[in-house]
């Protein structure tokens, strides 16, 4: 992700290889991670709407980025949105982006199944017809759900079962968060 360049994008200064591992130099984020602040600095009370509403605008800059780009971030979730000391929100984890254009041009979908479970949109699991950018609007909106519960629907399930969950019945799911 060296290539990309955004305020709320956790940025990759290089990369190298020593023997079997790839290292990655990105900045130090002080504050951590969302998820990290939810659960320990507020596990009671991290349901100020305009702290929520602060971070998702943020998180979605920088999606928003991505995509014009022509990558698909596939795991944005509280764990990946990061704040750094001053208190801006970066979007971090592209261990599994997509890009999708080839020689210039944008490709309509992706077939690859990548991403956790819980955020997963249903085409992404599927793996029919392939995916494109609104898999991105799937997992931004379990995200956004993230703050105000204190954890992704289904979080208590194994992945299996959440797999399961989203594609039999996915439209139902959120009735009964």
């Amino acid at each position: 992700m060296i290539l990309v360049d955004h305020p709320n994008l956790l940025k990759a200064h290089c990369t190298f290889a020593n023997d079997h591992n790839l290292w990655v130099v990105m900045p130090y984020l002080a504050g951590g991670s969302c998820l990290h602040i939810m659960k320990h600095a507020h596990p009671n009370d991290f349901e100020e709407e305009a702290a929520i509403a602060t971070i998702l605008r943020e998180v979605l800059k920088g999606i928003s980025y991505l995509q014009s780009q022509g990558f698909i971030h596939r795991d944005s979730s509280a764990g990946n949105i990061l704040v750094d000391s001053h208190g801006a929100i970066k979007l971090g984890d592209f261990g599994v982006p997509a890009y999708l254009f080839d020689s210039g041009d944008r490709q309509c979908m992706t077939n690859t199944f990548v991403g956790t479970p819980c955020w997963m949109a249903p085409e992404v699991m599927e793996q029919l017809n392939g995916y494109d950018f609104k898999a991105d609007m799937w997992s931004f909106g379990i995200t956004a759900l993230e703050p105000s519960h204190g954890h992704a629907p289904l979080f208590k399930h194994p992945p299996m079962k959440v797999i399961i969950c989203l594609l039999d019945d996915y439209y139902t799911i959120f009735l009964t968060i």
